[in-house]
């Protein structure tokens, strides 16, 4: 397992599903449901947001190449989708997919109330809430700059990890709930925006960057193997006077 890719993947998505902030929406949506239920609701999630997850850390790349999209290509666009939530959340805004009406129930029937909740857990809740396009892109990303069995490997358990501690929050909202006040949720919610947009402008420098480097290459390769020659050939000529009389 690539170390690295482990805690790109980690972090990136700890930033980007935000485990306390949501753990608020989770709150919203169980509240007055037996702690019973809401423990299963909890481990269904988790399992959700991990197949999820876990299958972009191995399959994503697969699916890049199937449609012809290059790693930077994706670096860029995937940069620009984490940049825009990172500044609405730097702003104090929400992302629009995280409203959900499965908290207002007016059922009394509290059967009836956990099947609404069942219905909500898949979606929109674990997609695209917790496992969206941002999530995605950040597993994909952190598994394709090593692409090796390592680093898919890296990515999936940076994910699995992450993944595991939104459970964790999750399964322990009665507790949380008694600190998570709004006030508490924005600044968590600004915090991670910053965090995002440092995330997003590293993926697109990134992305530009090896963008850039290809295009030379492919506009001017004899220039560029001229120069790679010759670079190497000044890197295995002993300097002048060395070992010689």
């Amino acid at each position: 397992m690539d170390t690295p890719t482990f805690l790109k993947a980690f972090l990136g998505l700890f930033a980007m599903m935000n485990p306390i902030g949501n753990a608020g929406i989770f709150i919203s949506m169980t509240g007055g449901l037996p702690a019973s239920y809401v423990l299963r609701a909890s481990i269904k999630v988790t399992i959700y947001v991990m197949i999820i997850l876990v299958g972009a850390a191995f399959g994503g790349t697969a699916i890049l190449d199937a449609f012809g999209i290059s790693l930077p290509a994706f670096q860029l666009a995937g940069g620009l989708i984490v940049l825009g939530i990172g500044f609405k959340m730097l702003g104090g805004g929400e992302n629009a997919s995280h409203h959900t009406d499965a908290g207002k129930s007016t059922l009394d029937d509290v059967a009836g109330k956990e099947r609404e909740v069942d219905g909500s857990l898949m979606v929109p809740l674990a997609m695209p809430i917790l496992g969206g396009p941002g999530s995605i892109t950040t597993v994909v990303t952190a598994a394709a700059a090593v692409p090796t069995m390592s680093g898919r490997i890296g990515a999936a358990a940076g994910a699995a990890a992450l993944t595991l501690v939104l459970g964790i929050c999750f399964a322990l909202t009665s507790v949380l709930g008694r600190f998570i006040t709004p006030n508490v949720q924005q600044i968590v919610l600004r915090f991670m925006g910053l965090i995002l947009i440092a995330i997003a402008a590293d993926m697109m420098l990134t992305g530009f960057e090896q963008s850039f480097g290809e295009g030379t290459k492919k506009i001017m390769p004899a220039l560029v193997d001229e120069v790679e020659d010759s670079m190497k050939q000044d890197a295995a000529t002993p300097a002048e006077g060395v070992g010689t009389r």
